[in-house]
């Protein structure tokens, strides 16, 4: 088989895969690249750390194929800020903790998250590469992780790099469909666990969560939506609608994760593919 007909690393569009030809034809089709990050962290005892980090990819996996653009391998980087002191009394502590993210006292392994202004220098530099020296002409940026200052960062860079009239830069969530952003997301509960068994079972261990009894937030760092917005139980536990033991489902996951691409891809084309002209190397 010639390299021109060489089929994409098992049907992928990782950019590690492919040749630099293949990067040409992609680059010259839409001009367009995907970077799925998120930064390794606690998901309770029953999904893996990689938890964000592996739906951006699973996610820009699934865009690259419709849009029919590469993905840059993932990057496994993300930032927190200290919780302040009303979402600590929501989640079921006393207020006055010093409590980075989801890296709750209980927790046995820390998240490895970055201080804000490397992440965004680390993103900053990852994004020069491939505007700069790869030529690509605009970047989608698939963010797995929510925190505040995570995605401020996002914004001030998005505000950044369009600042030049043409947009060329933006982020989304991967498997997030607007109505599921519209309401309350939580951490490592069911809706969380359903996507992960959708795209990446062998990272889901429900076994892992105690059989029964409720799921207080400060023992396993699992918590519901609403109390991460001020409404929580009595108790401080996750909600039975949201208890990923009862609710963990993998064709609930598998729609989310397939509105939301939907939803993306039509944003995308709308925003950055629109009108865009070939990119052509220089000579």
């Amino acid at each position: 088989m010639s390299t021109a007909a060489r089929p994409v690393h098992e049907g992928d569009w990782n950019l590690a895969f492919l040749f630099p030809d293949e990067v040409e034809r992609a680059r010259a089709r839409t001009g367009l690249v995907i970077l799925p990050l998120a930064p390794i962290e606690w998901h309770g005892p029953h999904l893996a750390m990689g938890c964000d980090g592996l739906l951006a990819h699973a996610f820009a996996r699934r865009l690259a194929r419709d849009l029919a653009s590469p993905y840059f391998p993932p990057l496994f980087i993300g930032t927190e800020r200290e919780r302040r002191p009303e979402t600590l009394r929501s989640l079921g502590f006393g207020g006055a903790e010093f409590i980075e993210g989801m890296d709750f006292p209980s927790n046995s392994v820390k998240s490895a998250y970055m201080r804000e202004e490397i992440f965004s220098l680390a993103v900053r530099g990852t994004l020069d590469a491939l505007f700069e020296r790869m030529l690509f002409r605009s970047v989608v940026i698939v963010n797995g992780h929510g925190a505040e200052n995570q995605r401020a960062t996002l914004d001030r860079l998005c505000a950044e790099y369009n600042a030049g009239g043409r947009e060329r830069l933006m982020w989304v969530y991967p498997g997030f469909p607007h109505s599921l952003v519209a309401g309350s997301i939580g951490h490592a509960a069911a809706e969380e666990s359903s996507m992960l068994s959708a795209t990446w079972p062998a990272c889901v261990d429900l076994s892992r969560l105690p059989s029964q009894g409720p799921l207080r937030n400060v023992d396993h760092a699992v918590v519901d939506g609403d109390s991460f917005d001020g409404a929580p139980t009595p108790e401080h536990t996750v909600r039975e609608e949201q208890d990923p033991r009862t609710h963990t489902d993998p064709a609930i996951g598998a729609r989310y994760v397939e509105e939301a691409a939907q939803e993306a891809v039509a944003e995308i084309r709308a925003r950055l593919l629109s009108g865009a002209a070939p990119v052509r190397p220089p000579h």
